[in-house]
């Protein structure tokens, strides 16, 4: 087993403009800044390993011969990202997201197709890319291909980390197959209320070692066989939270794959999540920081 990460799962590309607050109905309004580049759970996640490892992750997901896959390709490969498209000859268009941030008030709102129309079962890809793996993410966006890659880690006894933001049926046959699940606070089975002991009790029940809810500004919940408990998460004046779990996400990989413990990991990845809600978009964080002092 290697030391590296794949990641796996959606890459939409990301338009997002900043204004102070959001504009009333039917109206024009002149956008602060602007933002244009790769996003989507797994894209996000592992660009954010990448710069704080310094290492080459490589992202499995569906992009496609369509001109708009062209600008995701390019921000993914500026930023240390290789890509295994399993799509390569589909002429359909990626998912794009318009996203509204509001600086003021420190949200945004997020209008995408988020991959959904993309119907058909995506072949596996060549599983090599797995030999020099330590740690695989998948965000189930694509079910079949969530599958497959997260049943191959578990055979090759690779750590499986699951980014869970809504509840999909995929779960239900997912989480068997993975080690470590990171939840939303909207993530909730049928039947199981959201970010509760008995939604941490559940998910420990079917599969992951160890679990946890992250709550934006509010501790983390967590649950292992042998603890339960909060971390704190850093004070923040968000100007924008997009993409902050997908960074939380991609920064726990790159901590506990270097050997820091569950807890440890989610606490740095806390910190790198919350210091990217500075800075507009999913970028600018890591150029307006030093990395020494983030690994």
């Amino acid at each position: 087993m290697g030391s590296g990460a794949v990641f796996v799962g959606l890459s939409t590309l990301d338009i997002a403009y900043a204004v102070e607050e959001y504009p009333a109905a039917d109206t024009k309004t002149r956008a602060d800044a602007m933002f244009l580049g790769a996003g989507g759970p797994a894209a996000n996640a592992a660009v954010a390993y990448a710069f704080l490892s310094g290492h080459t992750p490589t992202l499995i997901t569906a992009l496609g011969r369509h001109a708009l896959a062209e600008p995701i390709r390019g921000d993914l490969r500026e930023h240390g990202v290789a890509v295994v498209d399993s799509t390569p000859e589909r002429g359909q268009r990626p998912p794009v997201s318009s996203i509204l941030v509001a600086t003021g008030a420190g949200t945004r709102t997020i209008v995408s197709m988020d991959g959904s129309e993309i119907g058909d079962p995506l072949p596996n890809p060549e599983l090599g890319v797995l030999d020099s793996a330590a740690m695989v993410l998948v965000d189930g966006h694509y079910p079949e291909l969530a599958l497959g890659i997260a049943a191959a880690a578990r055979r090759r006894g690779i750590a499986v980390v699951l980014d869970a933001g809504r509840w999909r049926e995929i779960h239900s046959d997912l989480l068997p197959l993975v080690d470590i699940a990171i939840c939303s606070d909207a993530f909730a089975p049928p039947g199981v209320a959201a970010g509760t002991d008995a939604l941490l009790d559940q998910l420990l029940s079917v599969g992951p070692h160890s679990v946890a809810v992250s709550r934006g500004g509010r501790p983390i919940r967590y649950a292992t066989a042998t603890e339960r408990g909060e971390l704190p998460v850093p004070l923040s004046t968000a100007v924008d939270t997009l993409g902050a779990g997908d960074i939380l996400h991609g920064a726990f990989c790159h901590f506990h794959s270097r050997g820091a413990d569950f807890r440890t990991a989610l606490r740095r990845a806390a910190e790198v999540a919350t210091l990217s809600c500075d800075y507009l978009g999913t970028r600018e964080w890591m150029r307006q920081s030093p990395i020494q002092s983030m690994r």
